[in-house]
């Protein structure tokens, strides 16, 4: 039998897991630079990828790089998450600028001195050679 003190109770009152505590809670929501850390990241190694797009790779990477860390530092927070989303971005820029700077390197090298794909051009020349003709 219910008493007068329980009439007023709800079912969660009455829940020994959580009597006297408030469990409305506000989920933690992801760092915005830690979002656009990930997002110039990822476009910066695809860039660096493709080889064409290096010049952007370096300039996305840069930018992925510091949206990286000002996102592991507001993924540290209390209220926010997304450190681990901002180390994803920053990691993905460290990579897509260092092999966007090894293939702007390497173009203004044989842009500079052209004779060095020289050796690289008499192969080629030699495995066509090598293809058996069709007639």
């Amino acid at each position: 039998m219910a008493s007068a003190h329980d009439a007023g109770n709800t079912t969660e009152d009455r829940d020994p897991r959580t009597a006297g505590e408030h469990t409305a809670r506000t989920p933690a929501k992801t760092s915005a630079a830690a979002a656009f850390a990930l997002v110039f990241g990822l476009t910066s190694f695809i860039s660096a990828l493709t080889g064409v797009l290096a010049p952007l790779a370096i300039l996305f990477g840069i930018v992925g790089i510091v949206l990286g860390v000002i996102g592991r530092k507001k993924g540290a927070q209390a209220h926010l998450t997304g450190k681990g989303v901002a180390t994803g971005g920053l990691v993905l820029g460290v990579i897509a600028l260092l092999i966007g700077i090894a293939a702007v390197a390497g173009a203004v090298t044989v842009l500079v001195n052209p004779s060095l794909l020289d050796p690289v051009q008499q192969q080629f020349e030699n495995l066509v050679n090598r293809l058996p003709t069709g007639s």
